[in-house]
């Protein structure tokens, strides 16, 4: 089993620029209550993501955007443009009320995915994926996801999108450190199943691991700059890892390629 260890920070201007893929966490996203509110915010690729009508108290991982329901403007959340085309593109959701899901993903404004729930109270307990889409779009795009009508889509919190460039030249085995020394996370193959983190943030931190269905597959404590992450009982494919200070606040996230 090998790991690839990409790290996305808000730092970045343009995540997608330097590894050819890119996520968005929400990690910006500044609603916590539950009050329906329209904004913006700076997202990880850099550009600039508007919201309509969404809460911030129903969560995937905290924070999470939650899109209304019989809202006026229509629920949404929109990306500004983004860089180097998309491949592919996958998404968390999850329903938050009793009323089933019906969520559109458009990209450059058309419709590509539709995305449901069966409703009822035991359904606001599963963590859905969008599953892989393909895309094959070149050139610059923005990413939308919205209410498919404004009377029966249900309430929806969507989280950890995240998608793969497709223009040429672009891939994740560039070292994030070659030319940004002050990265906070690198992911190293050991050999096996072993794995190991190395983190340039000094003191008492924790490393959280989750699969894209919202799932917290490893949680370590280490106080170091380095400590081993054994992944040998977790599925292939794709992880996002949250690196916290010891007060558990956020420092940066990374994805994890399992294969």
């Amino acid at each position: 089993m090998k790991i690839i260890g990409i790290l996305v920070c808000s730092v970045f201007l343009s995540f997608q620029l330097l590894c050819g893929q890119g996520l968005e966490t929400f990690q910006n996203f500044p609603v916590l209550s539950g009050s329906y509110t329209n904004g913006s915010f700076q997202g990880m690729d850099g550009s600039e993501w508007v919201f309509m009508q969404c809460r911030g108290d129903k969560a995937i991982d905290l924070p999470t955007p939650c899109l209304g329901k019989k809202r006026n403007p229509l629920a949404k959340i929109l990306s500004g443009l983004i860089y180097n085309g998309c491949q592919t593109i996958i998404f968390s959701y999850r329903q938050a009320f009793s009323s089933p899901v019906n969520l559109d993903l458009l990209i450059n404004g058309v419709l590509v995915k539709n995305v449901v729930s069966a409703g009822g109270i035991a359904d606001t307990g599963i963590i859905y994926s969008s599953d892989s889409i393909i895309i094959n779009l070149p050139g610059d795009f923005t990413i939308e996801l919205r209410q498919a009508d404004s009377l029966n889509s249900g309430q929806v919190c969507v989280d950890n999108i995240y998608w793969t460039s497709c223009e040429s030249g672009l891939g994740n085995e560039e070292d994030p450190f070659a030319e940004n020394t002050g990265l906070p996370l690198k992911f190293l193959y050991y050999g096996g199943k072993m794995t190991g983190v190395i983190s340039q943030t000094k003191g008492e931190k924790w490393l959280e691991i989750y699969s894209l269905e919202g799932k917290q597959v490893r949680v370590i404590k280490f106080t170091g700059l380095q400590a081993g992450l054994p992944m040998e009982d977790c599925q292939e494919g794709i992880y996002v890892a949250i690196l916290r200070d010891k007060e558990k606040k956020k420092i940066g996230t990374a994805k994890l390629v399992l294969h």
